[in-house]
């Protein structure tokens, strides 16, 4: 799943295989399937990455002009995009009890469709690839402080990534299909990674709301089979940290429900698998919107709102609006 252009291209060497090591599987479509599934753990994950229900540019937007922000490539690479992702966390523990205990889960789907440029001189096949996820950890949260808690945690990543190609030539019919077809196009893998993970925070309440800094790590390691390349999925691994400020400006009541002006920067470090489709060794993320809490009592709803997000230094930048969802302080 590369992220690097709106029309990818297979080089005719790639395609030069011989038989005996098509039959054993190759590196390149290895490294391929390894990248999708790596690249899909980072993308679901709501806390290092952002997308909203409508792509933009910033430099459009805002009268600049900084490639660094966001083109007009990026943005259409970004609405070739799907992401769709379901947490939900189980408190275990008290509300005010020092120790506690938590089960996270995450379902997701992350979908990529787009034209595949075979040769310059022939009609782009189609492709639609996806990769849906189950997430599930366990993690302890454990109060420090007043201000300071440490939440290490542990977890599975199930993942399923299905490829379906459409060849629209004459050559990639004759050339391509013969030596692709239910290898890397047109079939299925599955990865069963474990990510050990922790995150450092400090909240402070304040007369106008409240602010947070937090500092997480996260590295995963898995094990991959199926159809796809003879077998030979590889095994994605791949790390991530995010370090932020978050902030809560508390703008009016009424009744039971708070409307506030909610604010965040982080800076997100990548490596391993994950690296290469993002296009970069790190990237920053910028949110600002406006939430407001339920004016009923929920257990499932802490409080919904909208805004706007700009990512700057990966090859998916740029800028777009976002439904926000229990947004957490």
């Amino acid at each position: 799943m590369s992220f690097s252009r709106t029309s990818r291209y297979i080089s005719l060497p790639l395609l030069a295989v011989s038989p005996l090591a098509l039959a054993q599987g190759s590196q390149a479509y290895q490294a391929y399937l390894e990248q999708a599934f790596a690249a899909a753990i980072v993308l679901t994950d709501s806390d290092v990455f952002t997308f909203g229900v409508h792509d933009f540019d910033p430099n459009e937007w805002f009268n600049l002009d900084n490639e660094d922000i966001g083109s007009q490539e990026s943005v259409l690479l970004r609405q070739q995009i799907a992401v769709s992702a379901l947490p939900y966390t189980i408190d275990l523990s008290d509300k005010d009890a020092i120790h506690k205990h938590q089960i996270f889960t995450r379902f997701s789907v992350l979908g990529s469709r787009q034209d595949y440029e075979i040769r310059p001189q022939d009609t782009d096949d189609y492709q639609h690839e996806f990769v849906l996820g189950a997430f599930t950890a366990y993690r302890y949260k454990y109060q420090l402080t007043d201000f300071w808690t440490v939440t290490p945690g542990v977890g599975v990543h199930l993942q399923y990534f299905r490829n379906n190609h459409d060849y629209r030539s004459e050559f990639a019919n004759e050339v391509v299909k013969p030596a692709l077809d239910n290898v890397i196009f047109n079939t299925d893998a599955w990865a069963l990674s474990v990510e050990p993970h922790v995150e450092f925070k400090y909240n402070e309440p304040t007369s106008w709301g409240s602010w947070n800094v937090a500092s997480s790590f996260h590295y995963f390691y898995g094990h991959g089979w199926g159809e796809a390349n003879y077998g030979q999925v590889g095994n994605p691994e791949g790390w991530y940290t995010a370090n932020g400020i978050e902030a809560y400006y508390n703008v009016s009541q009424l009744g039971r429900s708070v409307q506030s002006i909610y604010s965040s920067f982080r800076r997100i470090d990548i490596g391993g698998d994950t690296s290469q489709p993002l296009g970069t060794p790190y990237y920053y993320e910028g949110s600002i919107g406006w939430l407001m809490t339920p004016p009923f009592e929920s257990d499932l709803i802490d409080n919904v709102g909208i805004g706007l997000n700009i990512n700057y230094g990966s090859n998916l930048k740029g800028g777009s609006i976002v439904l926000f969802f229990n947004q957490a302080d």
